[in-house]
């Protein structure tokens, strides 16, 4: 909503006539060198492709994916990915820790684009520690 209480939000017929890579501007505000390195790298590369801008992905209580991925790999020495491989819309991703299947996790667009992977940030990090300390015990 806007001040005047309006809804600002677009219709998915608004959506679906633009073209790609038209939208607004979403960082017309933001002072770029001030964001994470890999987020102003995925900015960059959304716009050398003519892409809608980055948005990124967060988990269902907002936190951002990549900063919660890069401290799990930090923490348990680990490569922490959520791919995806011949999905379609609806379908769960996978959640690959050392190239290993460790748990699925639903995922959807929310109406600003932004893709909303379908746990809590707290509850994903629960998931890789169990996995990670799954696969210690099996080394033991």
């Amino acid at each position: 909503m806007d001040e005047d209480g309006d809804d600002t939000t677009p219709s998915v017929s608004d959506l679906a006539g633009r073209e790609p890579g038209e939208d607004e501007d979403v960082y017309a505000d933001t002072d770029l060198d001030a964001l994470p390195e890999w987020w102003r790298a995925a900015i960059e590369e959304h716009e050398a492709f003519g892409l809608r801008p980055y948005r990124p992905p967060r988990f269902s209580d907002g936190e951002l994916v990549p900063p919660v991925l890069d401290r799990l790999e930090v923490d348990h020495d680990a490569d922490v990915r959520i791919v995806g491989k011949n999905v379609t819309p609806g379908d769960a991703w996978s959640v690959l820790v050392d190239g290993r299947h460790a748990f699925d996790i639903g995922r959807h667009r929310d109406p600003r684009g932004y893709t909303v992977y379908e746990l809590a940030a707290s509850e994903f990090v629960a998931g890789v520690a169990d996995h990670v300390g799954d696969r210690e015990d099996l080394r033991t």
